[in-house]
C-alpha cells in the first residue's frame, strides 16, 4: 500500500510537469506571424502584464512567486510579462524564477518611454539575463526590448511629455540592432520583441523597413479597447498576419489610452474576436490595485495572490474568464464572442490608411475626443446608455456653463492651413469655438440641432496653424452637447475647395517628393514619373484623408508616370510587395 501510494505521487509529479505549458510546448519560435512551440505548431501566449515596478507606484509588491502562481494556476495564464523599469537585474531573474517554477513563459520588459537614450545600459541589461537564462538552462524568456517609444528627445524612463517630434522607427530599429546581438550571445533562439512608434501603436513602419539578418524577431502592439480610436489598428495586426510579419500584444487594456475612464464590453468584445481569429499572442494591463479601470484588482486584494472572485475589479473578472478558458482550449463561444471577419481580401479596394498610427509618412494628425490634455467642466460619457456610434464622447457637465477641453498637435510639417474636422451631438444650435497657441488663431464654427445627444453630426472647417512644430488646441461650447472625436489633416486641393480656400492661399508646403524611407523610391518631376527600386508590385496613392485614388501594378517596371487622373494636391505614394513597404509625399501642382 505505501508503495502504492509513492508511485501515485510520483504519476502526480510526473503529469503535472508534462501539463505545464514549458514542459509542454518547450522553446518557443517564430514562423511568419504565428508563435510556435518546439514542435513548430502555433502556441498562442495569453497572460498578464504586472504594473510599473518604479519605487512608490505601487506595483512592486505584487512581484512575487504567489501572483505568479495565481496567475498560472488559477487564472490559467501561460505568461506573464514583468516591467523593468530602472533596469533592476535581481527582480527580473527572480521573476524569471518564478515563471519557471509556475511552468509559465515571461516577457522581461525593459518598461520605459526613453530607453534608445540608455542604450548601453540596457545592452548590459539584456545581455546579463541572456547570460542568466544560458546559465540556468531557460527555455521560457521572452525579451521586450522597448515598451512604448514616444519622443525622440525624451529625458527619462517615465517621460511622456517632452513633447517635439516622436521616436522615429528608424531610432527604435538602430537602438534594438544594438542590444539585440548581447542577448544573442547567450541565447540565440529566444523571442525578442521590438517595440513601434507613437506608443507602439505604428508597426507599419517596422513591417515597411523591418530588422534584417535575425531570427526570432517579432513587433509590439499596444492598445486601449475601450479607445474608439484604436480600433483602426485591428488592421495593422491582420496586416500583420496577411504578410508573415510577426506582430506580439504586450500590452492591451480593457480600458480607454489613460488606463482609466470607461471599460465599454462590445468593444472589448469586437477587439477579443478580432485577436483570437487572427491568433495572436497577447498579455493584459495589469495586475495592480490602483483605483483604475485597468487594474485587474480591487483595492483590498491580497499582494501575494490567492484571489477570489470578489476581489477582483470587472477587468479581472472579464480577462481571467478570458486566460482560463482558451488557454484549455476552449472555443471562442466558451467566453461569449463569435469568429471575427479577417479575410486578408479585405485589406485590398477600400484601403484606409491612418497616417500617424502606421508610420508610412506623416499626413494626419488624428486626436481621440476622449484623449484631451487638460479639460473644463467636461467629462467623458460611455454611449452604450445614450447610443452615439457606440463609442465614447466629451460632453458638459453643466449644460449652463462653458465647457472646454485642450489637445496637443504635434510634428505639424510648416505652418499653413489645414483641416479641423469634428463630430458634435447637440440638443440646440450652437457654436463649438477653438483657438491655438492661446490666441493665436481663433475661429468658430456653427452646429445646428442632431435632435439630442443621439445623433453625431461630422463637420469641416480650415484652420490655420501658425507654427512648425507643436501646437496647442482649445475647442470649448455651451449647452448640452457631445464632442466624439476630432482631428487636423493637412488641406489637399479637393479640401481647400469644399472649404472654399480661395486660389493663392498658402497650403501647407511639402516641397516636391521626399522620401520617407527610401532613397531609392522617387518622383521624377520633369518626367513626371515614379522611379520604381526592384522587388515591389504596387503603388497606391492615398489622399491625406486616408482615401485611396489611384493603384497600379508595378511589379516588374524601372518607370511608372504618375496617372494624369490624378487631381492637384497632396498625396502619399505608398510602394508594396515583397520587399515590404516605403513611401513618398508628393505634392502635385499640375
Amino acid at each position: 500500500m505505501v508503495l502504492k501510494k509513492l508511485l501515485m505521487g510520483v504519476l502526480a509529479v510526473a503529469i503535472g510537469v508534462i501539463a505545464s505549458p514549458i514542459s509542454e510546448h518547450g522553446q518557443l519560435s517564430l514562423k511568419g506571424f504565428d508563435v510556435v512551440d518546439k514542435n513548430g505548431q502555433p502556441y498562442v501566449l495569453r497572460g498578464m502584464s504586472f504594473f510599473w515596478d518604479m519605487p512608490g507606484w505601487g506595483g512592486e509588491p505584487f512581484f512575487n512567486s504567489g501572483v505568479v502562481n495565481t496567475i498560472a494556476n488559477d487564472w490559467g495564464g501561460n505568461v506573464v510579462r514583468t516591467p523593468i523599469s530602472q533596469l533592476n537585474e535581481s527582480r527580473a531573474k527572480a521573476m524569471i524564477d518564478y515563471a519557471a517554477s509556475a511552468g509559465i513563459y515571461i516577457i522581461v520588459d525593459y518598461h520605459s518611454h526613453c530607453a534608445h537614450k540608455n542604450a548601453s545600459s540596457a545592452q548590459s541589461f539584456f545581455g546579463n539575463i541572456a547570460s542568466y537564462v544560458k546559465q540556468k538552462n531557460y527555455v521560457h524568456v521572452l525579451y521586450e526590448l522597448y515598451n512604448e517609444p514616444l519622443y525622440e528627445n525624451c529625458n527619462g524612463e517615465t517621460d511622456t511629455q517632452s513633447g517635439g517630434t516622436l521616436t522615429s522607427w528608424n531610432t527604435i530599429k538602430q537602438y534594438a540592432e544594438s542590444v539585440i546581438p548581447k542577448i544573442r550571445a547567450n541565447d540565440p533562439n529566444g523571442i525578442i520583441i521590438v517595440g513601434t512608434p507613437n506608443y507602439s501603436q505604428g508597426t507599419e513602419a517596422a513591417r515597411a523597413n523591418p530588422i534584417t539578418g535575425q531570427k526570432n524577431i517579432a513587433y509590439t502592439l499596444h492598445f486601449y479597447a475601450s479607445t474608439s480610436g484604436h480600433g483602426s489598428l485591428r488592421y495593422n495586426l491582420l496586416r500583420g498576419k496577411c504578410n508573415d510579419f510577426p506582430i506580439i500584444i504586450t500590452e492591451w487594456g480593457v480600458s480607454e489610452s489613460s488606463g482609466d475612464g470607461n471599460f465599454t464590453k462590445s468593444m472589448n468584445d469586437t477587439w477579443m474576436s478580432w485577436i483570437e481569429t487572427i491568433g495572436a499572442s497577447w498579455a493584459n494591463w495589469s495586475i495592480m490595485n490602483k483605483s483604475e479601470t485597468s487594474s485587474a484588482l480591487m483595492g483590498h486584494a491580497s499582494t501575494n495572490g490567492g484571489w477570489s472572485d470578489g476581489d477582483l475589479t470587472p477587468s479581472g473578472k472579464y480577462v481571467k474568464n478570458l486566460m482560463k478558458n482558451l488557454n484549455a482550449g476552449k472555443g471562442l463561444s466558451s467566453v461569449g464572442l463569435s469568429p471575427a471577419n479577417v479575410d486578408c481580401a479585405q485589406l485590398e479596394g477600400g484601403e484606409q490608411y491612418e497616417f500617424v498610427r502606421n508610420g508610412v509618412g506623416n499626413f494626419g494628425y488624428a486626436i481621440q475626443g476622449e484623449n484631451y490634455m487638460d479639460s473644463s467642466n467636461a467629462k467623458t460619457v460611455e454611449t452604450d446608455a445614450k447610443g452615439v456610434q457606440n463609442e465614447m464622447y466629451l460632453t458638459s457637465q453643466n449644460s449652463g456653463s462653458e465647457a472646454w477641453a485642450e489637445y496637443t498637435l504635434m510634428d505639424i510639417p510648416a505652418a499653413g492651413y489645414y483641416v479641423f474636422y469634428a463630430k458634435v451631438g447637440a440638443n440646440s444650435d450652437g457654436y463649438l469655438r477653438y483657438s491655438v497657441d492661446e490666441g493665436a488663431t481663433v475661429d468658430s464654427v456653427k452646429y445646428t440641432s442632431t435632435g439630442g445627444l443621439t445623433t453625431i453630426k461630422g463637420f469641416y472647417n480650415k484652420i490655420a496653424l501658425p507654427t512648425e512644430g507643436t501646437s496647442n488646441i482649445r475647442v470649448s461650447w455651451k449647452g448640452d452637447v457631445a464632442l466624439d472625436v476630432f482631428s487636423v489633416v493637412v488641406a489637399d486641393s479637393a479640401d481647400s475647395t469644399e472649404l472654399g480656400i480661395k486660389a493663392g492661399e498658402q497650403i501647407v508646403s511639402i516641397g516636391s517628393a521626399k522620401a520617407s524611407v527610401s532613397d531609392q523610391f522617387r518622383f521624377d518631376a520633369r518626367n513626371r514619373s515614379f522611379v520604381i527600386p526592384e522587388g515591389y508590385e504596387r503603388l497606391s496613392l492615398f489622399s491625406v484623408k486616408g482615401r485611396k485614388v489611384y493603384s497600379a501594378d508595378v511589379t516588374g517596371k524601372a518607370n511608372v508616370g504618375l496617372d494624369r487622373s490624378v487631381k492637384k494636391g497632396v498625396y502619399m505614394a505608398v510602394l508594396s510587395g515583397a520587399k515590404g513597404q516605403t513611401s513618398l509625399q508628393l505634392k502635385v501642382t499640375e
